[in-house]
């Protein structure tokens, strides 16, 4: 444990050439541990770091939650292999039953890309208007948004309609700033509840990006 979050070291394979011109920083990603995989989204938030769901990237044994042994992660022409996640230790601790803690992070081996400008994290108002971002679970995997409006309920948690998207999971809900402005993210997708027809997310603050970053050695 470090500093409040659980550590783990990943694979490291796929060297290539990092990220050019305009894309979305919406990263596709795959969770791999024993003979099991799991699909899911992510967002690209500095050269080397990709925030994500910790369910995406933990896998349940009877009672208790293993970190992924692999996590692939696709970008454009990147495909590289995260060398480290770092998650909340209070995750772990409960099981995974606690939403609200439902966070990762992902360090890449090397900068996929050049210097970043990342979408705001938004750390007062998350209701309104925002776009859904993720990738499909039917390959070819496909990347894609749709319009949605969120609210917020008494624990934090963000809700808005939505259809049963598993691949989504990490996804961030992103909103526009206005023209020439970075956009601001509200947000991670994390479940599907059909009995509601609701999608929810885990909001969370810069100061917990920044936390995770210090977890995983570097200085800001």
């Amino acid at each position: 444990m470090i500093g409040g979050w659980s550590a783990a070291k990943l694979a490291r394979f796929f060297p290539n050439q990092p990220l050019t011109g305009s894309f979305t920083p919406v990263a596709c990603l795959e969770a791999i541990a024993w003979d099991r995989s799991q699909a899911a989204s992510g967002l690209l938030v500095h050269p080397r770091l990709v925030l994500t769901v910790a369910h995406a990237v933990m896998f349940r044994a009877g009672a208790r939650l293993f970190a992924a042994a692999q996590v692939k992660v696709e970008l454009g022409n990147v495909r590289a292999w995260a060398d480290a996640v770092v998650i909340p230790s209070r995750f772990v601790q409960s099981a995974g039953f606690v939403p609200s803690t439902d966070l990762a992070v992902l360090r890449m081996p090397w900068a996929v890309c050049g210097p970043l400008q990342p979408p705001l994290v938004a750390d007062t108002a998350k209701e309104g208007s925002a776009a859904l971002w993720g990738w499909t679970l039917v390959r070819p995997r496909s990347q894609m948004s749709m319009p949605v409006t969120v609210s917020v309920d008494e624990q934090g948690l963000l809700h808005y309609p939505a259809t049963n998207l598993p691949a989504f999971s990490g996804g961030p809900l992103l909103r526009s700033m206005g023209p020439q402005q970075p956009e601001e993210v509200i947000g991670l997708h994390r479940a599907f509840h059909s009995d509601t027809q609701q999608g929810e997310a885990i909001a969370f603050s810069s100061a917990d990006v920044v936390e995770a970053m210090r977890a995983l050695g570097f200085e800001v």
